[in-house]
Protein backbone atom coordinates (compact mmCIF):
# COMPACT_ATOMS: atom_id res chain seq x y z
CA UNK A 1 0.00 0.00 0.00
CA UNK A 2 1.44 3.34 -1.07
CA UNK A 3 -0.48 5.40 1.49
CA UNK A 4 0.77 4.73 5.01
CA UNK A 5 -0.02 6.93 8.01
CA UNK A 6 3.09 7.50 10.18
CA UNK A 7 2.78 6.30 13.79
CA UNK A 8 3.60 9.78 15.12
CA UNK A 9 4.63 13.16 13.82
CA UNK A 10 4.54 16.95 13.81
CA UNK A 11 4.06 18.37 10.29
CA UNK A 12 6.78 20.76 9.13
CA UNK A 13 7.19 22.67 5.89
CA UNK A 14 10.38 23.37 3.95
CA UNK A 15 9.79 27.07 4.51
CA UNK A 16 9.71 26.58 8.30
CA UNK A 17 12.94 24.59 8.21
CA UNK A 18 14.70 27.19 6.06
CA UNK A 19 13.54 29.86 8.48
CA UNK A 20 15.02 27.85 11.34
CA UNK A 21 18.28 27.61 9.40
CA UNK A 22 18.40 31.39 9.03
CA UNK A 23 17.61 31.90 12.69
CA UNK A 24 20.33 29.43 13.69
CA UNK A 25 23.00 31.63 12.14
CA UNK A 26 22.27 34.21 14.84
CA UNK A 27 22.68 31.73 17.67
CA UNK A 28 25.87 31.08 19.59
CA UNK A 29 25.89 27.34 20.16
CA UNK A 30 26.25 26.31 23.78
CA UNK A 31 25.27 29.69 25.28
CA UNK A 32 22.44 29.38 27.78
CA UNK A 33 20.94 32.70 26.71
CA UNK A 34 20.14 31.16 23.33
CA UNK A 35 17.38 29.20 25.10
CA UNK A 36 15.76 32.26 26.69
CA UNK A 37 12.68 32.24 24.47
CA UNK A 38 12.22 28.52 25.06
CA UNK A 39 12.52 29.02 28.84
CA UNK A 40 9.82 31.69 28.66
CA UNK A 41 7.52 29.41 26.67
CA UNK A 42 7.99 26.55 29.14
CA UNK A 43 7.72 28.84 32.20
CA UNK A 44 10.99 27.52 33.56
CA UNK A 45 13.71 29.55 35.25
CA UNK A 46 16.57 27.51 33.80
CA UNK A 47 16.66 25.57 30.52
CA UNK A 48 19.60 23.61 29.11
CA UNK A 49 19.90 21.89 25.73
CA UNK A 50 21.45 18.50 24.98
CA UNK A 51 21.74 16.15 22.01
CA UNK A 52 18.83 13.87 23.06
CA UNK A 53 16.28 13.13 25.74
CA UNK A 54 18.43 10.32 27.12
CA UNK A 55 21.43 12.66 27.22
CA UNK A 56 19.26 15.13 29.12
CA UNK A 57 18.28 12.48 31.68
CA UNK A 58 21.87 11.32 32.06
CA UNK A 59 22.95 14.92 32.64
CA UNK A 60 20.24 15.30 35.28
CA UNK A 61 21.14 12.07 37.10
CA UNK A 62 24.84 12.93 37.19
CA UNK A 63 24.02 16.39 38.50
CA UNK A 64 21.75 15.06 41.25
CA UNK A 65 24.48 12.58 42.23
CA UNK A 66 26.78 15.55 42.78
CA UNK A 67 24.29 17.01 45.24
CA UNK A 68 23.62 13.75 47.10
CA UNK A 69 26.73 11.60 46.54
CA UNK A 70 25.72 8.99 49.13
CA UNK A 71 22.63 7.97 47.15
CA UNK A 72 22.72 5.82 44.01
CA UNK A 73 19.23 4.32 43.48
CA UNK A 74 16.65 5.56 40.98
CA UNK A 75 12.99 4.50 41.27
CA UNK A 76 11.32 4.29 37.87
CA UNK A 77 8.17 2.79 36.33
CA UNK A 78 8.64 -0.87 35.42
CA UNK A 79 7.10 -0.12 32.02
CA UNK A 80 8.84 2.84 30.44
CA UNK A 81 11.22 3.72 27.64
CA UNK A 82 14.42 1.67 27.47
CA UNK A 83 16.37 4.94 27.19
CA UNK A 84 15.46 5.71 30.82
CA UNK A 85 17.14 2.49 31.91
CA UNK A 86 20.07 3.21 29.58
CA UNK A 87 20.53 6.68 31.10
CA UNK A 88 20.57 5.24 34.62
CA UNK A 89 23.18 2.66 33.63
CA UNK A 90 25.23 5.34 31.82
CA UNK A 91 25.17 7.38 35.05
CA UNK A 92 26.53 4.44 37.11
CA UNK A 93 23.36 4.26 39.20
CA UNK A 94 21.05 1.41 40.17
CA UNK A 95 17.39 0.90 39.22
CA UNK A 96 14.44 0.08 41.42
CA UNK A 97 11.50 -0.69 39.10
CA UNK A 98 8.04 0.06 40.48
CA UNK A 99 4.86 -1.69 39.35
CA UNK A 100 2.35 0.37 37.36
CA UNK A 101 -1.42 0.67 37.19
CA UNK A 102 -2.69 -0.56 33.83
CA UNK A 103 -5.68 1.81 33.76
CA UNK A 104 -3.57 4.96 34.21
CA UNK A 105 -0.02 3.93 33.16
CA UNK A 106 1.04 5.66 36.40
CA UNK A 107 2.84 4.23 39.40
CA UNK A 108 1.22 1.74 41.72
CA UNK A 109 1.66 4.22 44.54
CA UNK A 110 1.45 1.59 47.28
CA UNK A 111 4.58 0.04 45.80
CA UNK A 112 6.25 3.41 45.26
CA UNK A 113 5.70 4.26 48.91
CA UNK A 114 7.32 0.93 49.84
CA UNK A 115 10.58 1.72 48.04
CA UNK A 116 13.35 1.92 50.68
CA UNK A 117 14.35 5.53 51.34
CA UNK A 118 17.96 4.66 52.10
CA UNK A 119 20.19 5.51 49.13
CA UNK A 120 17.19 6.59 47.01
CA UNK A 121 18.48 9.44 44.85
CA UNK A 122 15.33 10.24 42.90
CA UNK A 123 11.98 9.11 41.55
CA UNK A 124 11.52 9.36 37.77
CA UNK A 125 8.03 9.56 36.26
CA UNK A 126 7.15 8.50 32.69
CA UNK A 127 4.07 10.45 31.45
CA UNK A 128 3.76 7.89 28.66
CA UNK A 129 2.13 9.06 25.42
CA UNK A 130 1.56 12.45 27.03
CA UNK A 131 -0.73 11.06 29.77
CA UNK A 132 0.39 13.10 32.77
CA UNK A 133 1.17 11.17 35.94
CA UNK A 134 -0.02 12.14 39.42
CA UNK A 135 2.70 14.73 39.93
CA UNK A 136 1.53 15.91 43.34
CA UNK A 137 1.53 12.46 44.90
CA UNK A 138 4.92 11.60 43.39
CA UNK A 139 6.33 14.85 44.75
CA UNK A 140 5.03 14.09 48.24
CA UNK A 141 6.52 10.59 48.28
CA UNK A 142 9.87 11.86 47.02
CA UNK A 143 9.94 14.51 49.73
CA UNK A 144 9.10 12.02 52.45
CA UNK A 145 12.03 9.87 51.35
CA UNK A 146 14.48 12.74 51.07
CA UNK A 147 14.81 12.11 47.33
CA UNK A 148 14.59 14.29 44.25
CA UNK A 149 11.63 14.19 41.87
CA UNK A 150 12.57 14.01 38.17
CA UNK A 151 9.59 14.67 35.91
CA UNK A 152 10.38 12.83 32.69
CA UNK A 153 8.20 14.63 30.16
CA UNK A 154 10.02 13.28 27.10
CA UNK A 155 6.61 12.38 25.62
CA UNK A 156 4.56 15.10 27.29
CA UNK A 157 5.67 18.51 26.04
CA UNK A 158 2.59 20.74 26.26
CA UNK A 159 0.63 18.35 28.48
CA UNK A 160 -0.59 19.41 31.92
CA UNK A 161 -2.40 18.23 35.03
CA UNK A 162 -4.30 20.36 37.51
CA UNK A 163 -2.88 23.44 35.80
CA UNK A 164 0.76 22.32 36.11
CA UNK A 165 2.76 21.62 32.98
CA UNK A 166 4.44 18.24 32.78
CA UNK A 167 8.19 18.63 33.09
CA UNK A 168 8.30 21.66 35.38
CA UNK A 169 6.44 20.33 38.43
CA UNK A 170 9.33 18.36 39.91
CA UNK A 171 12.76 19.39 41.11
CA UNK A 172 13.93 18.98 37.54
CA UNK A 173 12.35 17.80 34.31
CA UNK A 174 13.33 16.72 30.82
CA UNK A 175 11.82 16.84 27.32
CA UNK A 176 12.79 14.95 24.19
CA UNK A 177 12.91 16.61 20.77
CA UNK A 178 13.46 13.40 18.81
CA UNK A 179 11.35 12.22 15.89
CA UNK A 180 7.96 11.02 17.03
CA UNK A 181 7.84 13.27 20.09
CA UNK A 182 5.39 16.09 20.79
CA UNK A 183 7.48 18.73 19.01
CA UNK A 184 10.40 17.15 17.16
CA UNK A 185 13.54 19.02 16.20
CA UNK A 186 15.04 15.81 14.68
CA UNK A 187 17.10 15.29 17.79
CA UNK A 188 17.72 16.97 21.09
CA UNK A 189 16.64 17.15 24.68
CA UNK A 190 15.89 19.86 27.20
CA UNK A 191 16.53 20.01 30.94
CA UNK A 192 14.31 22.39 32.92
CA UNK A 193 14.46 23.39 36.57
CA UNK A 194 13.54 26.24 38.87
CA UNK A 195 16.19 25.22 41.40
CA UNK A 196 19.32 27.36 41.48
CA UNK A 197 21.21 24.55 43.23
CA UNK A 198 20.32 21.95 40.59
CA UNK A 199 20.99 24.42 37.77
CA UNK A 200 24.48 25.02 39.19
CA UNK A 201 25.21 21.28 39.26
CA UNK A 202 23.95 20.93 35.68
CA UNK A 203 26.17 23.77 34.53
CA UNK A 204 29.14 22.00 36.09
CA UNK A 205 28.30 18.80 34.21
CA UNK A 206 27.76 20.70 30.95
CA UNK A 207 31.35 21.94 31.01
CA UNK A 208 32.39 18.37 30.20
CA UNK A 209 29.95 18.03 27.28
CA UNK A 210 31.24 18.78 23.75
CA UNK A 211 29.23 20.96 21.38
CA UNK A 212 27.75 19.56 18.20
CA UNK A 213 30.04 19.82 15.17
CA UNK A 214 29.12 21.77 12.04
CA UNK A 215 29.05 18.53 10.09
CA UNK A 216 26.53 17.09 12.54
CA UNK A 217 24.40 20.22 12.35
CA UNK A 218 24.41 19.96 8.55
CA UNK A 219 23.23 16.36 8.79
CA UNK A 220 20.38 17.39 11.09
CA UNK A 221 19.33 20.03 8.56
CA UNK A 222 19.18 17.41 5.80
CA UNK A 223 17.18 15.08 8.07
CA UNK A 224 14.71 17.89 8.77
CA UNK A 225 14.12 18.38 5.06
CA UNK A 226 13.65 14.65 4.50
CA UNK A 227 11.29 14.44 7.49
CA UNK A 228 9.12 17.30 6.22
CA UNK A 229 8.65 15.53 2.88
CA UNK A 230 8.46 11.87 3.88
CA UNK A 231 6.08 12.35 6.82
CA UNK A 232 3.30 12.73 4.26
CA UNK A 233 1.20 9.53 4.27
CA UNK A 234 1.52 9.29 0.48
CA UNK A 235 5.32 9.03 0.85
CA UNK A 236 5.91 7.55 4.31
CA UNK A 237 5.85 4.05 2.83
CA UNK A 238 9.35 4.79 1.49
CA UNK A 239 11.22 5.08 4.84
CA UNK A 240 8.83 2.54 6.36
CA UNK A 241 10.01 -0.06 3.85
CA UNK A 242 13.72 0.41 4.63
CA UNK A 243 14.68 -1.93 7.51
CA UNK A 244 18.11 -0.36 8.06
CA UNK A 245 16.39 2.82 9.33
CA UNK A 246 15.04 0.76 12.27
CA UNK A 247 11.87 2.81 12.46
CA UNK A 248 9.87 1.80 15.52
CA UNK A 249 12.74 -0.28 16.95
CA UNK A 250 13.40 -0.01 20.69
CA UNK A 251 16.95 -0.78 21.77
CA UNK A 252 18.73 -0.76 25.11
CA UNK A 253 22.00 1.06 24.38
CA UNK A 254 23.77 2.74 27.32
CA UNK A 255 26.71 3.86 25.17
CA UNK A 256 24.79 6.69 23.50
CA UNK A 257 26.58 9.96 22.59
CA UNK A 258 26.19 13.11 24.67
CA UNK A 259 26.73 16.57 23.24
CA UNK A 260 25.12 19.98 23.07
CA UNK A 261 21.92 20.87 21.23
CA UNK A 262 22.51 22.03 17.67
CA UNK A 263 21.70 25.64 16.85
CA UNK A 264 19.24 24.63 14.13
CA UNK A 265 17.33 22.38 16.52
CA UNK A 266 17.18 25.24 19.03
CA UNK A 267 15.91 27.57 16.33
CA UNK A 268 13.27 25.15 15.03
CA UNK A 269 11.99 24.43 18.53
CA UNK A 270 11.75 28.10 19.45
CA UNK A 271 10.03 28.96 16.17
CA UNK A 272 7.48 26.11 16.38
CA UNK A 273 6.68 26.17 20.10
CA UNK A 274 3.70 28.41 19.44
CA UNK A 275 2.12 25.72 17.23
CA UNK A 276 2.33 23.03 19.88
CA UNK A 277 -1.01 23.61 21.60
CA UNK A 278 -2.92 23.54 18.31
CA UNK A 279 -1.23 20.28 17.27
CA UNK A 280 -1.84 18.76 20.71
CA UNK A 281 -5.52 19.74 20.53
CA UNK A 282 -5.81 17.84 17.24
CA UNK A 283 -4.12 14.84 18.84
CA UNK A 284 -6.55 14.97 21.76
CA UNK A 285 -9.54 15.23 19.42
CA UNK A 286 -8.43 12.19 17.40
CA UNK A 287 -7.69 10.25 20.60
CA UNK A 288 -11.14 11.06 21.97
CA UNK A 289 -12.78 9.84 18.77
CA UNK A 290 -11.02 6.48 19.03
CA UNK A 291 -11.58 6.20 22.78
CA UNK A 292 -15.31 6.87 22.50
CA UNK A 293 -15.61 4.16 19.86
CA UNK A 294 -14.24 1.55 22.29
CA UNK A 295 -17.00 1.91 24.87
CA UNK A 296 -18.31 -1.58 25.56
CA UNK A 297 -15.55 -3.26 23.53
CA UNK A 298 -14.53 -6.48 25.31
CA UNK A 299 -11.31 -7.02 23.33
CA UNK A 300 -9.72 -3.58 23.60
CA UNK A 301 -9.56 -0.89 26.26
CA UNK A 302 -7.55 2.26 26.76
CA UNK A 303 -5.90 3.93 29.77
CA UNK A 304 -7.99 6.83 31.04
CA UNK A 305 -6.49 10.28 31.63
CA UNK A 306 -7.25 12.07 34.87
CA UNK A 307 -10.22 14.47 34.51
CA UNK A 308 -8.00 17.37 35.61
CA UNK A 309 -5.40 16.73 32.90
CA UNK A 310 -4.73 17.82 29.35
CA UNK A 311 -2.86 14.94 27.66
CA UNK A 312 -0.57 15.42 24.68
CA UNK A 313 -1.37 12.00 23.13
CA UNK A 314 1.67 11.78 20.84
CA UNK A 315 0.28 8.29 20.21
CA UNK A 316 -2.94 6.67 21.35
CA UNK A 317 -2.42 3.64 23.63
CA UNK A 318 -4.73 0.63 23.32
CA UNK A 319 -4.59 -2.44 25.55
CA UNK A 320 -5.72 -5.70 23.95
CA UNK A 321 -7.35 -8.58 25.80
CA UNK A 322 -4.30 -10.72 25.08
CA UNK A 323 -1.21 -10.80 22.91
CA UNK A 324 -2.91 -12.64 20.06
CA UNK A 325 -5.63 -9.96 19.83
CA UNK A 326 -2.97 -7.24 19.83
CA UNK A 327 -0.86 -8.84 17.12
CA UNK A 328 -3.90 -9.45 14.92
CA UNK A 329 -5.08 -5.82 15.30
CA UNK A 330 -1.62 -4.43 14.53
CA UNK A 331 -1.29 -6.64 11.46
CA UNK A 332 -4.68 -5.57 10.14
CA UNK A 333 -4.00 -1.90 10.87
CA UNK A 334 -0.72 -1.98 9.00
CA UNK A 335 -2.37 -3.79 6.13
CA UNK A 336 -4.87 -0.91 6.01
CA UNK A 337 -2.07 1.68 5.85
CA UNK A 338 -2.17 2.69 9.54
CA UNK A 339 1.09 3.05 11.48
CA UNK A 340 0.03 0.95 14.45
CA UNK A 341 2.51 -1.10 16.40
CA UNK A 342 3.49 -2.63 19.72
CA UNK A 343 5.35 -0.13 21.85
CA UNK A 344 8.19 -1.14 24.18
CA UNK A 345 8.77 -4.85 23.55
CA UNK A 346 9.40 -5.66 27.21
CA UNK A 347 9.15 -4.23 30.68
CA UNK A 348 12.37 -2.71 32.01
CA UNK A 349 12.86 -5.73 34.28
CA UNK A 350 12.90 -8.06 31.25
CA UNK A 351 15.69 -6.30 29.34
CA UNK A 352 18.43 -8.83 28.60
CA UNK A 353 21.33 -8.52 31.06
CA UNK A 354 19.62 -5.89 33.22
CA UNK A 355 20.02 -7.82 36.51
CA UNK A 356 23.40 -6.37 37.63
CA UNK A 357 22.00 -2.85 37.27
CA UNK A 358 19.09 -3.45 39.63
CA UNK A 359 19.04 -2.29 43.25
CA UNK A 360 17.07 -5.37 44.33
CA UNK A 361 17.13 -9.06 43.47
CA UNK A 362 13.33 -9.11 43.37
CA UNK A 363 12.91 -6.84 40.35
CA UNK A 364 10.28 -8.54 38.18
CA UNK A 365 6.92 -6.76 37.96
CA UNK A 366 4.12 -9.00 36.55
CA UNK A 367 1.65 -6.28 35.58
CA UNK A 368 4.26 -4.31 33.66
CA UNK A 369 5.46 -7.46 31.93
CA UNK A 370 1.89 -8.37 30.97
CA UNK A 371 1.22 -4.85 29.66
CA UNK A 372 4.22 -5.09 27.35
CA UNK A 373 2.59 -8.12 25.71
CA UNK A 374 -0.80 -6.44 25.19
CA UNK A 375 -0.27 -2.72 24.52
CA UNK A 376 -0.11 -1.13 21.07
CA UNK A 377 -0.48 2.41 19.78
CA UNK A 378 -2.33 4.25 17.04
CA UNK A 379 -1.45 7.55 15.32
CA UNK A 380 -3.16 10.77 16.43
CA UNK A 381 -1.21 13.53 14.64
CA UNK A 382 -2.74 16.14 12.27
CA UNK A 383 -2.03 14.03 9.17
CA UNK A 384 -4.56 11.42 10.37
CA UNK A 385 -7.69 11.90 8.28
CA UNK A 386 -11.32 11.03 8.97
CA UNK A 387 -11.02 8.01 6.72
CA UNK A 388 -8.00 6.81 8.70
CA UNK A 389 -9.95 7.11 11.96
CA UNK A 390 -12.86 5.19 10.44
CA UNK A 391 -10.54 2.35 9.39
CA UNK A 392 -8.97 2.15 12.87
CA UNK A 393 -12.38 2.11 14.55
CA UNK A 394 -13.75 -0.53 12.17
CA UNK A 395 -10.83 -2.87 12.80
CA UNK A 396 -11.03 -2.45 16.59
CA UNK A 397 -14.77 -3.04 16.71
CA UNK A 398 -15.08 -5.98 14.33
CA UNK A 399 -16.09 -9.08 16.24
Amino acid sequence: MLRFVPPAGFPLTTRQILRALRLSFGLRQGADQNLTSIATGLRARYVFGTSSGRAALCLVLRSLSRLKPGRNIVALPAYTCFTVAASIVRSDLKMFPVEIETQTLDFDFSQLEAVPAEKLLCIVTSNLFGLVNNLGRTWEIARNKGAFFVDDAAQALGASRNGYSSGIYGDVGIYSLGRGKALPAMEGGLVVTNSEEIAGAIQTELKQVPQASRAHSARIFVEMLAYSVLLNPSLYWIPNSLPFLKLGTTEFAPDFPISGLTAISQALLSDQLGRLENVNSIRRKNATTISNSLEGNERFSTPKPSPDSQPAYIRFPVIARDRAARDEAVSRMRGAGIGAGPFYPEAVCDIAGIGPHMATDDFHRPRAEDLARRLFTLPTHPLVGRGDLDRMIAILNES
